[in-house]
């Protein structure tokens, strides 16, 4: 299974210049956990996530700042044949929950959450799916399940 099996392709996207306050508003009428950053010509810059608004809450960050002063910066992208392991490794390797997939050009086209990866392992896990063809290997979903919720290496 490769992350255009699981991703999202309904995008909020904000510029640097968006106010943290209405970035979390796009968010929270969209009900997603994370907005991408997008600067002119559609170039991915970073990820506002629910984890950084909450610590602009928690320092009193004005909401009127530009996304560009509380964004995550460092963002690792992922290409749409990436499997499904591999993009739960990267996250918790990374300490992240959001995975933008670009294309070959460079451009975002979904983002896919650890929210999604769970959910959809945990249903193939559920109806007993998961078989000798499957490319998902069940105790290393578990593994990787526990890494994420422990921090356990």
């Amino acid at each position: 299974m490769q992350l255009t099996d699981v991703m999202s392709t309904s995008l909020v996207a904000v510029t640097p210049e968006t106010r943290v306050g209405d970035a979390a508003r796009r968010m929270v009428e969209h009900d997603v956990g994370a907005a991408i950053v997008l600067a002119d010509g559609d170039d991915l810059v970073g990820v506002i996530t629910e984890r950084d608004l909450l610590r602009c809450v928690s320092e009193g960050i004005d909401p009127s700042v530009p996304v560009s002063d509380r964004m995550t910066r460092h963002v690792l992208t992922a290409s749409p044949q990436t499997e499904l392991a591999e993009a739960m490794a990267l996250m918790v390797d990374g300490h992240f929950r959001h995975l933008p997939v670009v294309n070959d050009e460079g451009h975002v086209i979904g983002l896919a959450s650890m929210r999604d990866l769970m959910a959809y392992t945990s249903l193939r896990l559920r109806h007993g799916s998961m078989g000798s063809d499957d490319d998902l290997d069940p105790a290393e979903v578990i593994a990787t399940i526990h890494r994420m919720r422990t921090g356990a290496a």
